[in-house]
C-alpha cells in the first residue's frame, strides 16, 4: 500500500467514525425526544382519566339526587293526592261538631234525642277514623299555645284559668294531611286574667 492509498484509507476510516459517532449522536436523540414525548402523552392520558373519573362521580352524584327526588315527588304524590278530596269533606265534620253542640242540655234527658246523639256521635267516630287510615287527623287546640302555623286566631278574650297566648276555646277543628296541614283550627286566644283596673294604672 503506498503512501496516498494510506492517507485515502485513514481519511475514508476518519469519516466513518464522524459519521458513526453522529448516526449514534442522532439515536440518541431521538430516543430522548421519543421518551419525552411518551412521558408527555402518560401525562395527558392521566390527566384526562382524572377529569373523566371527576366528570362520572358527579354525574353519578346527580343521577342519585334525582332519584331521590323522584322518590320524593311520589311519596308526596301518593300523600297529598286526597287533599282536595278531603278538604271537600272537612265541612261534614264541621256539620257533625254544629248538630252536636246544638243540642239544649236539658234535651238530652229525653230517650229518643239521646239515642240520636249516641247515632251521631257513632258516625262521627266512624268518619275521623276513616280520615285517620288515609293519613288525615285533627288535632287539639285547647290549652296549647297559639302558633300561628296552625292556628287561626278570631278573638282574643281575658280567662281566669288559661294563661296569655295560649288557646282557650276552639271554635272550628284543625286538620292535618301527614305532616302539612290541611286546615288551621279556628281559634279564641286568652289574654289571661282580667287585671283590675287600679293595678293596671299603677
Amino acid at each position: 500500500m503506498n503512501k496516498d492509498e494510506s492517507k485515502k484509507f485513514s481519511k475514508e476510516k476518519r469519516d466513518l467514525k464522524e459519521e458513526t459517532v453522529k448516526s449514534s449522536n442522532k439515536d440518541t436523540n431521538q430516543t430522548k425526544t421519543q421518551v419525552s414525548n411518551s412521558e408527555k402523552k402518560i401525562t395527558d392520558l392521566l390527566t384526562k382519566n382524572k377529569e373523566l373519573e371527576e366528570k362520572i362521580l358527579r354525574l353519578l352524584a346527580e343521577s342519585e339526587n334525582l332519584r331521590k327526588r323522584h322518590e320524593r315527588e311520589i311519596q308526596d304524590s301518593q300523600s297529598y293526592a286526597i287533599k282536595n278530596f278531603a278538604s271537600s269533606l272537612l265541612s261534614i265534620a264541621d256539620n257533625f261538631q254544629r248538630a252536636l253542640q246544638s243540642v239544649p242540655e236539658k234535651e238530652t234527658q229525653n230517650t229518643l234525642v239521646n239515642n240520636l246523639i249516641i247515632g251521631i256521635k257513632a258516625v262521627e267516630k266512624e268518619f275521623f277514623e276513616v280520615f285517620e287510615k288515609n293519613g288525615i287527623k285533627k288535632f287539639s287546640s285547647i290549652n296549647q299555645k297559639f302558633d300561628p302555623e296552625i292556628h287561626q286566631a278570631v278573638s282574643k278574650i281575658n280567662h281566669e284559668k288559661i294563661q296569655k297566648g295560649f288557646v282557650c276555646d276552639e271554635l272550628q277543628l284543625g286538620f292535618k294531611i301527614s305532616d302539612r296541614l290541611l286546615r288551621p283550627a279556628m281559634v279564641v286566644v286568652s289574654e289571661g286574667p282580667k287585671q283590675d283596673e287600679k293595678k293596671m294604672k299603677k
